[in-house]
């Protein structure tokens, strides 16, 4: 597996300071990206690279990792999408600290329902990353709109929360929920109710790309932050006396897969009913 231009292997600090430079001066947004630091980081890392020529799609951006889609990873067209009223586009512009500007246009619509607003094969490489553990009502009709728009061979660089983590699994020993965010919110005038729906397995996830028409050149897990993880190692003896699988087993799921055709198998038996 080679990408043509993805992060270079040891750039993590690099990275993690380009991406602390755009957080502004918002406490909240920067106790967020302190928290998810490790996985947008690894994001990174792992997107495969592109040139002048192609296009790039980032789908739930929050301009975390936005700029570093062009300046990091060599992107010539950078374009960014949310949920929102189908047809409005919003144009954002960012300023890190260093006084480095980034400005891209934002296509809002409905991520589970709508069709999205790009031609056929439009891009070489979408990323979607924490957005469909929020889908409610039809993950794979996202799965088969980025097959339409992404062209032959191009990327497909997913991440979402793992929930058959160690950490997981210690909720459900322990006796509590495993979902990373299980919690509801409460339906106060302004507030943002889009809470997880549903949380993956990384096998899941594999087995969805391939039903979309795309083969897995990647699936990994890690951490969300770069603080040491607590200590989870009475759950690995455990699952190594059950003779359960250790690996895979972080926050995380991170997964990287090319197209290789169309749709395979639109609603599968075990997500649909």
């Amino acid at each position: 597996m080679k990408f043509s231009k993805s992060a270079a292997p040891g750039a993590e600090s690099t990275l993690a300071d380009y991406i602390l430079n755009f957080c502004g001066s918002s406490e909240e947004t920067l106790a967020y990206i302190k928290t998810h630091l490790g996985r947008l980081v690894r994001t990174l890392e792992i997107t495969p690279g592109g040139t002048e020529h192609d296009r790039i799609l980032e789908m739930g951006a929050y301009m975390q990792i936005t700029a570093a889609l062009r300046t990091k990873l060599g992107y010539g067209e950078v374009r960014g999408c949310y949920l929102g009223p189908l047809g409005t586009v919003d144009s954002k512009s960012i300023v890190s600290k260093t006084g480095e500007t980034f400005s891209c246009f934002i296509d809002l619509f409905n991520a589970e329902t709508d069709r999205y607003p790009y031609l056929d094969e439009h891009f070489a490489t979408v990323v979607c990353c924490e957005l469909i553990e929020h889908l409610a009502l039809d993950p794979m009709h996202l799965f088969a709109e980025v097959n339409r728009i992404t062209r032959p061979g191009g990327y497909f660089v997913l991440s979402t929360p793992n929930i058959c983590s160690l950490r997981s699994v210690a909720a459900v020993i322990g006796g509590y929920h495993p979902g990373l965010f299980p919690s509801y919110v409460k339906p106060l005038p302004g507030a943002d109710t889009n809470r997880h729906e549903r949380e993956y397995t990384p096998r899941e996830i594999g087995v969805m790309l391939n039903a979309a028409g795309f083969e897995v050149d990647r699936i990994e897990t890690g951490p969300y932050g770069i603080d040491p993880e607590p200590d989870y190692e009475w759950v690995v003896k455990l699952l190594k006396q059950r003779g359960e699988f250790t690996d895979l087993r972080g926050d995380t799921i991170h997964a990287v897969a090319r197209k290789t055709g169309p749709v395979q198998d639109r609603y599968p038996v075990w997500l649909y009913v």
